[in-house]
């Protein structure tokens, strides 16, 4: 017998599609988001939209501000500080706790994943990557570290957070600071992983966390 195959609700497709455009900055914070702009292009009724932004406003991703409407919430430096924290106490910490699980035959596939981004970069001078591409390969190379520490729960709220903080992390991976040294600190973190260094992981990891991060904050709203 053959497995029955789900297929996605209206509501469903809906989430997805606004979701992707979210995460894609393709709608930017501050902007609004028209219901039936998204019921037309997406052929369903207006319920499935309203259904799917309220799913999105549970993940922290889209807000309903009275009298005015759906909307993407900008981010200040207040919440943007907050949000930091939680992600560098999360990604130290999922650093430190998967350092004795990884074996020494997971140290080819981190550096192929770094050079993967590497890789990514223009062979023309003064070209920046396509910076989504880049961020996507920036995650694959740490999430790959972080899922030897078998905990989803912590993986999902991590996860959550580079979410709320995707348009944040655009500008800081787009930074100088970023693009000239994220290469050089994941050498760093690869080597402290070889070595079973877990001070060396600390500093790494924490030394990786600061780069670029003068340059978001400067880009952030005051509010």
């Amino acid at each position: 017998m053959r497995p029955l195959i789900k297929v996605p609700t209206l509501s469903e497709l809906a989430y997805q599609s606004i979701k992707e455009q979210i995460l894609a900055c393709r709608i930017r914070p501050g902007e609004k988001i028209n219901i039936d702009h998204y019921s037309v292009s997406l052929g369903v009724s207006t319920t499935p939209v309203r259904e799917a932004l309220a799913k999105l406003q549970q993940e922290g991703l889209v807000q309903y501000v009275p009298r005015s409407g759906w909307c993407i919430p900008r981010i200040s430096k207040q919440e943007f500080h907050k949000l930091q924290e939680v992600k560098a106490l999360l990604e130290i910490t999922l650093a430190d706790r998967a350092l004795p699980f990884i074996k020494p035959k997971d140290i080819p596939q981190m550096i192929l994943l770094n050079n993967q981004m590497k890789d990514l970069f223009p062979n023309v001078d003064n070209t920046q990557p396509d910076l989504e591409k880049l961020l996507e390969a920036n995650d694959r190379f740490h999430m790959y570290i972080f899922n030897f520490y078998s905990n989803d729960i912590m993986i999902e709220i991590l996860q959550q957070t580079w979410n709320n903080l995707r348009y944040a992390r655009l500008l800081w991976i787009s930074s100088e600071e970023f693009l000239t040294q994220f290469y050089d600190e994941h050498v760093a973190i690869i080597d402290a992983i070889k070595n079973k260094d877990r001070l060396a992981l600390h500093s790494a990891v924490e030394k990786h966390l600061h780069c670029g991060l003068e340059y978001m904050e400067a880009c952030l709203e005051d509010k």
